[in-house]
């Protein structure tokens, strides 16, 4: 029998790391949508096409961005901590933000997009709702009416733990996306 070249011993570690990292990005998901805690976002529309990875709903947020009059000041890129309280419509809001991850309160982890005299816009982990290719521009078009200003009637549903976020379900007309696209005719 042969001993194991030290080549081959690379080529498995490089094989194993490279279905490693895919493989746990899924794990987390999944756990994130299995166990994490459910939050409603206000959404409002933007533009819904990605060469790379193909038709999705765009989603913006009412609250793209967060008043602060606060003397501290956040560099674009830097990590942060929404704070996350429920507002009097049921719908989750960012209400505080902080360097130093919180302990037991709800929060979500965001990046500073720019921050100027008087508020803080954020990126938040949840812009695009990936859809069927063939559903997608009606979905796209439903949310797009139902996020105009006066019939604001779309939402998205993103599951929580431990600050890291994945979207759940788009909600058109308090229905879930697809089961709305069934509703209406074609």
């Amino acid at each position: 029998m042969k001993p194991v070249s030290k080549y081959f011993l690379i080529f498995l570690l490089v094989a194993a790391v490279q279905l490693g990292v895919p493989a746990s990005m899924i794990v987390k998901r999944n756990n994130t949508l299995k166990n994490g805690e459910v939050y409603k976002f206000k959404t409002r529309p933007v533009d819904p096409y990605d060469a790379f990875r193909g038709r999705y709903v765009a989603l913006g947020f009412e609250q793209g961005a967060v008043e602060w009059e606060k003397t501290t000041h956040f560099e674009q890129g830097e990590e942060l901590y929404a704070i996350l309280d429920i507002d009097s419509d049921g719908f989750d809001k960012i209400v505080d933000l902080k360097r130093e991850r919180p302990e037991n309160k709800s929060f979500l982890t965001v990046r500073v997009s720019y921050h100027s005299r008087d508020s803080v816009r954020l990126d938040l982990p949840f812009d695009r709702y990936y859809m069927n290719e063939k559903l997608a521009p009606r979905a796209d078009r439903a949310y797009r009416e139902f996020s105009r200003v006066g019939k604001q009637k779309a939402y998205v549903t993103v599951r929580i733990l431990d600050g890291f976020a994945v979207l759940e379900e788009l909600y058109i007309d308090d229905k879930p996306i697809h089961e709305y696209l069934k509703s209406i005719a074609p």
